[in-house]
């Protein structure tokens, strides 16, 4: 069988979906990055267009798309290296994870500040050597992953809820505000190299959580084998309601609270605690949906799956010629930079389909 034929659609389609949630989320704050609110300032202030828009973005996109990915990432781990001896793989993964570290901080430093290709990168590496293990220490491993990640996730809900989620921001410069290649890179860099370092303490933990489930999974054949598929609906059935209802109370506080409200850092620290769980459902969801990957739909995404990094890239590009102040600074509406995100994803989508080989940044990154 050739390796075309061998791929395994599944964690292609959700990584294409995952990715809509991802540029949908980048774009509707970048106007107000670095130090604005996520979910951007609402514009105009006073739509209830707006406000629907963001409220949707809170509760079903923001946080989902990322741990979606991680997921994903994790389980490419495991089917990449599978057939391959210990030693191969190794040398294989680190190679690859060397050139998206390189990528991810040229992408940082000069493009996005929240780029998340470095930290997959650094925390990514130290899972290359416990993808062989045995299936009991890698159980082990996983609780100990899951005792850390839970650290971290308290932390950081104590810190948006005691220092509030979304202070004013007004006077701060932003990317919309910035003028000037030189001012957009300090802007830019710095707050990169202080998001890394938060990110690495803060965030590192639960995106290596997120890998090693995708490992694990990967390695059970946890949403892709027959057998899974009643566990799965047991899980969603006794689960997805309850998130789905909290995630509404995240979508309504972003929608009608104001983001320097007194009560606006407990609704996004909900939406904060809930952002994996729902994630977790939302893998299932699909899996379930998908067959594990078989039904035919599956086929309109995975090409797409297989060049996420380059639209990821040419996402941040684009946003950074079209809303910064280094480019054109447009003021666009809340509800047409989702719509304009929506686009070029199904742009992308059609073209992926189309096309016959590996885009640049696959090619590179797939060269031994």
């Amino acid at each position: 069988m050739n390796a075309a034929r061998a791929r395994e659609q599944l964690p292609d389609t959700l990584r294409a979906i995952a990715m809509l949630a991802v540029l949908v989320v980048n774009a509707i704050g970048y106007a107000v990055a670095p130090w604005g609110p996520m979910l951007g300032a609402r514009s105009p202030a006073d739509s209830a267009w707006a406000a629907i828009a963001q409220g949707l973005v809170g509760a079903l996109l923001q946080g989902k798309g990322v741990a979606m990915l991680s997921f994903v990432f994790g389980m490419s781990l495991w089917l990449a290296a599978r057939r391959r001896g210990r030693a191969e793989a190794l040398q294989r993964g680190r190679v690859r994870h060397r050139r998206l570290l390189g990528l991810g901080i040229a992408h940082g430093v000069f493009v996005y500040f929240g780029d998340i290709l470095t930290l997959y990168a650094l925390v990514g590496r130290p899972l290359l050597r416990r993808l062989h293990m045995p299936w009991r220490s890698l159980r082990r491993h996983l609780w100990h992953a899951l005792a850390w990640a839970l650290l971290a996730k308290l932390a950081w809900v104590l810190v948006l809820v005691g220092f509030g989620a979304n202070p004013d921001t007004g006077d701060v410069p932003s990317f919309a505000s910035v003028r000037g290649a030189w001012p957009f890179l300090q802007l830019n860099a710095s707050t990169y190299v202080f998001g890394l370092a938060t990110s690495l303490v803060m965030a590192g933990p639960i995106t290596y959580l997120c890998m090693v489930c995708g490992v694990a999974a990967a390695r059970l054949r946890l949403l892709t084998h027959p057998r899974w598929r009643g566990a799965l609906r047991r899980v969603l059935w006794r689960s997805g309601p309850a998130l789905l209802a909290l995630g509404a109370v995240h979508g309504w506080g972003c929608a009608a609270l104001d983001p320097a409200g007194a009560w606006r850092p407990w609704t996004d620290a909900l939406g904060d605690f809930i952002a994996i769980p729902l994630a977790a459902c939302y893998l299932a969801a699909l899996a379930l949906a998908s067959c594990g990957g078989r039904a035919r739909w599956c086929g309109w995404f995975s090409p797409l799956g297989q060049r996420t990094l380059s639209l990821y890239i040419g996402h941040s590009l684009l946003c950074l010629v079209l809303f910064s102040g280094l480019g054109w600074a447009l003021a666009a509406s809340t509800l047409q930079t989702v719509l304009w995100c929506l686009a070029l994803w199904m742009l992308a989508l059609a073209a992926a389909r189309q096309s016959r080989g590996p885009w640049p940044l696959e090619a590179w990154m797939a060269r031994r």
